[in-house]
């Protein structure tokens, strides 16, 4: 298939050829935006300390804490690396609009790969709760995606690609995505360190972040409506 061949022809082009252009940022303003995360984390556990938000909804946080955490680590990440270096960030990151066919890609990718997933856990017997509407909506296909893709995809990987090449970044962003999102066995650290070295390649590919945001948007979408039917 023509789009196969292109998928391997970008692969091989990756492999030797190093992230361009150079991010303008460091690992310090990483180390920034995860104290930003903890003082956060903070706030929260003080604002239930002195019951001003419930236990129950720190433990099963609805949509709108989860938005509004986001919010705020999407913001703070923009803030960092604009008050500290004083220039445009949103281009950098990689918020640009890919080429039509990376589009297609990353969309066609997504939804199989969540298909795939939502599939083996079906002929596995693993039942997964269904994802309410307004937080599939707003999180999985909108704030999520912003935030993980910009910090993982966007940032982190343009840093550790200048370190030590495509690849070893593509790899390494995975592994540390995966384990951001707190997998509970083998088989979700694996799924999820996939699923990310899957966004790098597009990411990689593409030289824009909106492309794995755009795929990340579609697993999220059709693994909820899958898990949902």
């Amino acid at each position: 298939m023509r789009i196969r061949g292109e998928v391997k022809d970008q692969w091989l082009v990756i492999r030797n050829t190093r992230f361009e252009p150079h991010p303008f940022w460091g690992y310090e303003d990483i180390g920034a935006f995860l104290l930003l995360a903890v003082l956060l984390g903070l706030i929260l556990r003080l604002l239930v300390r002195f019951q001003f938000l419930s236990r129950s909804a720190m433990d099963s946080p609805g949509t709108g804490l989860q938005s509004s955490v986001i919010a705020v680590l999407s913001g703070g990440l923009y803030l960092i690396l604009r008050l500290r270096y004083r220039q445009p960030v949103l281009k950098p990151l990689g918020w640009v609009v890919p080429q039509m066919r990376y589009i297609v890609i990353a969309l066609m990718l997504g939804s199989s790969f969540a298909a795939g997933i939502a599939l083996y856990l079906r002929l596995r017997n693993k039942v997964t709760p269904p994802i309410p509407i307004s937080e599939l909506l707003i999180l999985g296909l909108v704030l999520g995606p912003i935030l993980e893709e910009s910090l993982f995809r966007g940032c982190l990987m343009p840093l550790l690609a200048q370190s030590m090449g495509t690849i070893p970044a593509i790899i390494i962003t995975a592994a540390i995505f995966a384990i951001f999102h707190g997998p509970t066995n083998l088989g979700h650290c694996l799924t999820f360190t996939a699923t990310g070295i899957a966004y790098g390649w597009v990411r990689m590919a593409s030289g824009s972040t909106t492309a794995p945001a755009l795929m990340h948007a579609a697993y999220n979408l059709t693994f909820g409506l899958l898990a949902g039917a």
